[in-house]
């Protein structure tokens, strides 16, 4: 009976707490949550690396963030990413309604209202290169630091309580500064070699904005219910997955090879003292603290198995000398260190004395265990005469109690009883792993884990709080305490009883909340268990999005806008009947019909026969179909859809696109290439097209072209991984990366020799990577580091940058004029019309595109005029010009005759690797 009244709470209880959407309390609750449901609100998710960081078997904190605000509270939410040095700006602006995770602070008081805590963070000082030991180290230096003004008032704070002074410089991306000194919250991230902790930082939060203020209770409610441990849960296990990459990547080839033919490694562990470092447990008989809690997370992270063969024999150094095991773990003496190898530190232990009486040398004499650390540090302080070994624990304890040795020098204090015996601190002692000399490369292995991914001191208060429950679980099995335990754990089943008549109740009215309230249609959560259970359907699914809704909601107010979506909702009911149909969030719909393409397409254009205030208002919207097919589950069909949907908001070109076979293809190879680019960068690679002097027919330079070669696609050409990287907004990566390439490539050839007289290495910048404030900062910074003179560098920009602020521009065109670089416009003709700007801008070079020179094939007497009179434009302007795309002996001649200064294309040379390059600069 006990039994099954346990299984139906337990059931209860389970299907409550893990609801896959949050569920409002109180009728209260449930019309605030109502109404902001009904909102159209942006989230910032802060543009910061630990909280982008993902792994394959780990989503990032931004995301988990996403899940929680569309999936769990269901909100129509668009989420839009922030640095921290543009997030005063948006909030100030408006542009923003909220941030997903901030640390809590001050300086945002005046723009939002902030959750609960979900998780603390510790602020470090950290650097790869200099040594900080205290907060002295730190006196008038400089430090890097995120533009998060909370962290440095409180590092400034510090030190200045403590009478010392820094210098702070806040920088977008802390990783270039990883080498000097760099303050942040999450150490882990640049593979510090030093650091101190200098202080906590506040708890990080949820912000809203003050008009959301009223809905803040709700999300304290729903972090509390489940949120907070997911985001924790997930917290955890990207600073382990983190801290395991920074650790693998540190091991040598010779190392990673080793560890794939690694033996199970036999350890013995002290048998004769109980010390946290190991002891022997009363409840399992097995070995636990902290060295066996290394081994068990040595044998999680490298599949390395631990076989511990402790047994009543003593196990000594000698034993270990003979390989009748592999490691122990003992303090490093100079004696042993003569014959074995010790990993770090892995704790220090206390060393005690303890006699019967007030005074420390009551006998003169000291008893210790045989060949333990403590005979070792009785030899350090006293003669050998004085000192008596023992082989047990229990045998030193009597002679101390017959009085045949007046003190004994222990590590396990607490097997003494301290109303009997003194206890005297007399000093600390390191402990390590020991091993054989021939081991050394599973010591450095294991040496490297506890620098990047086991944290020692946490593994110490993990065992120190296993070893206190032990404790206490041999305590409470007392008697008495157990009838109380019983008495109490009764009272319990009751109370959970009657707790979960109360929740099976409040389940039952949950109900009425699986359907979206304002158009009674099936909700988000009816939509994920369809996906989940109907995966044998096939038809079609279709995903549509109004158009010109928010500006209606904004302008009308939301209860016009909920006018709106209750007649498009009954279009949707009546025109489908067979169908299922369902409002995901906001205004969009999602569907799935038995009927064709062309039937769904077809009753979907005679809404405005049916919906008069959409047709009144200008409310379109755009329609994106896939076929389902018995091959591919819902969600992927539904995603296809959507892809469709979002492809026909771009292309404007008509409403509906219809997610084919083609379209699919070219997806997936998009998400390929977007997932591989977004995990590393490294592929990327610059190929040289040398530029030629048209008088002198020599090299003058060249322009550095962005190739990509992944072991997993192959070569990927620029047309596809550039508009990818330009999409998802890390075309600046790309670009920085080719910068560098180059200037590294320029510092080569200097440093090898070769004259360089009149020549220049070009290389692109985009027109997103431009609108970067730290363009200015990578570009000098990189000269400065590689000691390359800005003189030998061209940088090229193309018309479509003029979009930007002009007077912004400018500026950054002025900067970089100022390091010597030269600037080149180019593409010159192939996009905007640019000739009006040309006398403002501070530019050297135009290009002209290869489009002038192919006209010449189509009509030649009109274009060779076009050509002609734009030559003389940029003459008189005095830029220099550099022709794209010659191909051909007769448009050489050409522009030779026009005296065009420099030429690029096929007729001279592909683009061609760096090597190639260097042997043609060597033969100028």
């Amino acid at each position: 009976m006990i039994y099954r009244l346990f299984t139906l709470v337990f059931f209860v209880l389970f299907n409550f707490t893990f609801s896959e959407v949050y569920t409002p309390k109180t009728p209260k609750e449930k019309i605030e949550f109502s109404k902001f449901q009904k909102e159209k609100i942006t989230i910032a998710l802060l543009d910061e690396p630990f909280y982008n960081l993902a792994y394959p078997n780990s989503i990032s904190l931004n995301d988990t963030s996403k899940k929680f605000f569309k999936d769990y509270l269901q909100l129509n939410v668009v989420f839009k990413t922030v640095s921290y040095k543009n997030l005063k700006k948006e909030l100030q602006s408006g542009e923003i309604d909220g941030v997903a995770l901030i640390p809590k602070n001050s300086f945002f008081d005046q723009y939002v209202d902030f959750s609960d805590s979900i998780f603390s963070e510790k602020l470090y000082v950290i650097s790869q290169d200099i040594v900080i030991n205290s907060l002295q180290d730190l006196n008038d230096k400089i430090i890097y630091t995120p533009y998060m003004e909370s962290y440095t008032h409180i590092l400034n704070s510090i030190l200045d309580n403590n009478n010392f002074h820094s210098y702070y410089i806040p920088v977008e991306n802390l990783n270039d500064y990883k080498n000097k000194l760099i303050l942040t919250t999450n150490p882990v991230l640049y593979k510090p070699n030093y650091g101190i902790q200098i202080g906590n930082s506040s708890g990080v939060t949820i912000a809203l904005s003050h008009k959301y203020k009223d809905f803040l209770p709700i999300i304290n409610n729903a972090l509390k219910n489940r949120y907070r441990n997911i985001i924790l849960k997930e917290l955890s296990n990207l600073s382990q997955t983190l801290s395991y990459n920074n650790f693998y990547t540190s091991l040598t080839e010779e190392e990673k090879e080793y560890l794939k033919k690694i033996p199970p490694i036999r350890v013995a562990y002290e048998n004769r003292t109980n010390s946290l470092v190991s002891y022997k447990s009363e409840i399992d008989g097995t070995y636990k603290g902290i060295a066996p809690n290394i081994f068990k997370v040595l044998k999680n992270n490298l599949n390395i198995d631990f076989i511990d063969i402790t047994n009543n024999e003593y196990k000594t150094p000698n034993n270990l000398k003979n390989k009748e095991f592999d490691a122990m773990i003992l303090s490093k003496t100079q004696k042993r260190s003569e014959d074995f190898i010790f990993s770090k530190k892995i704790y220090d232990i206390g060393i005690y004395v303890i006699n019967l009486d007030n005074s420390p040398s009551s006998s003169g004499s000291i008893g210790v265990l045989k060949d333990n650390v403590e005979e070792h540090i009785a030899n350090r302080y006293d003669v050998q005469s004085n000192i008596i070994t023992f082989d047990s624990l229990d045998s030193m304890v009597k002679a101390l109690n017959e009085g045949s040795v007046g003190n004994l020098l222990v590590t396990n204090k607490e097997y003494f009883d301290s109303n009997k015996y003194n206890i005297i601190p007399f000093e600390t002692i390191p402990v390590n792993l020991m091993f054989n000399k021939e081991n050394k490369i599973l010591r450095d292995i294991i040496n490297k884990a506890f620098h990047h991914s086991i944290d020692l001191k946490n593994l110490a208060n993990l065992s120190e709080l296993e070893r206190d429950i032990e404790n206490k679980n041999i305590y409470s099995q007392n008697k008495e305490i157990r009838d109380i335990l019983i008495f109490f754990s009764i009272l319990f089943i009751f109370i959970i009883f009657a707790i979960s008549i109360y929740l099976y109740k409040e389940r039952l009215n949950k109900n009425n909340l699986l359907k979206d309230s304002l158009t009674d249609l099936p909700n988000r959560f009816i939509f994920d268990r369809f996906c989940r259970e109907q995966n044998t359907l096939t038809g079609c699914t279709f995903v549509i999005d109004l158009n010109n809704f928010k500006n209606i909601n904004d302008s009308l107010g939301h209860e016009f806008g909920d006018i709106i979506l209750k007649e498009f909702a009954s279009f949707l009911k009546n025109s489908f009947m067979d169908s299922y149909i369902f409002r995901i969030s906001g205004d969009e719909f999602y569907g799935f019909s038995f009927e064709n393409h062309q039937e769904i397409i077809e009753k979907l254009k005679k809404y405005k026969e049916f919906c008069p205030t959409l047709l009144k208002y200008n409310i379109t919207f755009n329609l994106g179909i896939s076929h389902k097919s018995s091959n591919i589950t819902l969600a992927t069909s539904f995603r296809f859809s959507d892809l469709a949907m979002l492809e026909t908001k771009k292309e404007k070109s008509k409403f509906y696109k219809i997610a084919d076979e083609k379209f699919i293809e070219k997806m997936d190879r998009e998400s390929s290439i977007l997932s591989l680019l977004k995990e590393d960068i490294s592929g990327v690679y610059p190929v040289f097209q040398p530029k030629y002097c048209i008088k002198t027919n020599k090299i003058i330079g060249a322009e550095a072209l962005a190739r990509y070669n992944s072991l997993e696609l192959g070569p990927i050409g620029p047309f596809e991984f550039i508009p990818i990287a330009e999409k998802y907004s890390f075309i600046h990566k790309v670009d920085y990366k080719i910068a560098k390439e180059s200037i590294v490539y320029v510092s080569n050839l200097i440093n090898s020799g070769i004259e360089l007289d009149n020549f220049r290495i070009s290389f692109n910048i985009s027109m997103k990577t431009f609108k970067r404030d730290d363009l200015i900062t990578i570009v000098t910074g990189l000269l400065s580091y590689f000691k390359v003179p800005g003189k030998y560098i061209e940088v090229e920009i193309t018309e479509s940058i003029f979009v930007l602020d002009m007077k912004d521009l400018i500026t950054k065109l002025k900067a970089l004029k100022n390091l010597g670089i030269q600037i080149s416009l180019d593409d010159f003709t192939a996009g905007h019309s640019t000739a009006g700007l040309l006398p403002l801008l501070p530019i050297d070079v135009v290009k002209f595109d290869k489009s002038l020179l192919d006209s010449l094939e189509v009509n030649q007497e009109k274009s060779m005029i076009v050509y002609k009179n734009l030559t003389s434009l940029i003459k008189d302007l005095n830029f220099k010009i550099v022709s794209e795309g010659v191909e051909t002996k007769e448009q050489l001649e050409f522009l030779k005759f026009l005296a065009v200064d420099y030429a690029q294309g096929y007729y001279f040379s592909k683009p061609i690797s760096k090597d190639e390059f260097t042997l043609e600069v060597k033969n100028i």
